[in-house]
């Protein structure tokens, strides 16, 4: 009797002790993935579909001061310009605008690169972004610097690239890469023409 009482206190101790650690177990992994998810680029949602963020905050907290534009228009250095720095921040923000909706309607349907669409006025300024130049949905989200708007004034767009298309496009796939570790862009404060 007093053997079978051992034998259950025991058995009781045994469970309470192996229920304590699992839970520890549990809460350390829980905390572990919940830190590995949190510096993810991709964001799951569903357990098939992937979404990731919008870069509509990085891209506007990118936008330069309408004090600095003021300043950069009024300066030698701005001869083409043809409008006020609330015409040229208007422009920016409508482009960038045009930026994030392309990059968001891609993130829906799913659209890995992307090229960019090079007006005239800024052959000059972005001609490393025109022809067969294209960038990846990973390289934008990690670098917001190759989103346009570059400078200001740009018209430059950013498009889809899909490979059923190459055919339009000469076929041609050169991707943008990083020299010395870093994405050279436009300096912001080159101006063009509205």
């Amino acid at each position: 009797m007093i053997l079978s009482a051992l034998f259950w206190i025991l058995l009781a101790l045994i469970i309470l002790v192996a229920g304590a650690m699992i839970s520890m177990f549990l809460k350390r992994g829980g905390s572990d993935r919940q830190s590995q998810d949190d510096s993810s680029p991709i964001y799951a949602s569903g357990v098939y579909s992937l979404i990731r963020r919008s870069p509509r905050k990085e891209l506007q907290e990118r936008e330069p001061p309408s004090e600095e534009v003021q300043s950069v228009l009024s300066s030698a250095q701005a001869a083409a310009a043809n409008g006020s720095a609330e015409q040229y921040l208007d422009e920016w923000r409508r482009q960038a605008n045009i930026s994030i909706n392309n990059i968001e309607k891609g993130d829906r349907e799913g659209i890995q690169t992307y090229r960019y669409q090079v007006p005239a006025k800024c052959l000059r300024t972005c001609a490393m972004f025109g022809g067969d130049a294209y960038v990846t949905r990973e390289q934008l989200h990690n670098h917001v610097s190759l989103i346009p708007p570059f400078h200001l004034g740009c018209g430059v767009q950013l498009v889809t690239k899909e490979a059923w298309s190459a055919g339009n496009e000469n076929a041609a796939w050169t991707p943008i890469l990083p020299v010395n570790g870093k994405y050279l862009t436009p300096d912001w404060r080159i101006v063009v023409k509205l």
